[in-house]
């Protein structure tokens, strides 16, 4: 159960990271300056922080790094949890990294949809 708890504190606190730098303005419009800096520097580097995909798989090595070089007796990313010293470090690195990028993007395809839909999200068959 405790293990339950993690991975969703861990998928939580990676959707909120995104969520925020992504969308959000941030105290003194800080996190629309590093936009636009960004998109300064180069278009591509630029989308990295206008894109949810892109920026949660940036997120989940920074997680992942942080786990494993600064706090290496508490596994708190879903791939420490799991294998823990079992694997090499890199491979748990690029496993964390898509781990973060899937579930924040089926987070925020979840969420672009009770927007849309306006909370009433029902299934309609092609065709009617």
């Amino acid at each position: 159960m405790l293990l339950l708890i993690k991975f969703i504190s861990y998928i939580l606190l990676a959707y909120g990271i995104c969520e925020i730098v992504v969308f959000s303005n941030g105290p003194f419009h800080i996190f629309e300056k590093w936009r636009i800096i960004a998109h300064n520097i180069g278009e591509h580097f630029g989308e990295l922080f206008t894109c949810m995909m892109c920026f949660s798989t940036w997120v989940g090595l920074a997680l992942s790094l942080i786990n494993s070089l600064l706090l290496p007796s508490v596994a708190f990313t879903p791939f420490n949890m799991i294998l823990g010293t079992v694997a090499p470090f890199w491979f748990i690195m690029i496993l964390d990294m898509g781990f973060t990028c899937a579930t924040t993007w089926l987070l925020y395809q979840l969420e672009d949809l009770m927007e849309r839909s306006g909370g009433n999200i029902t299934y309609e068959e092609e065709g009617e």
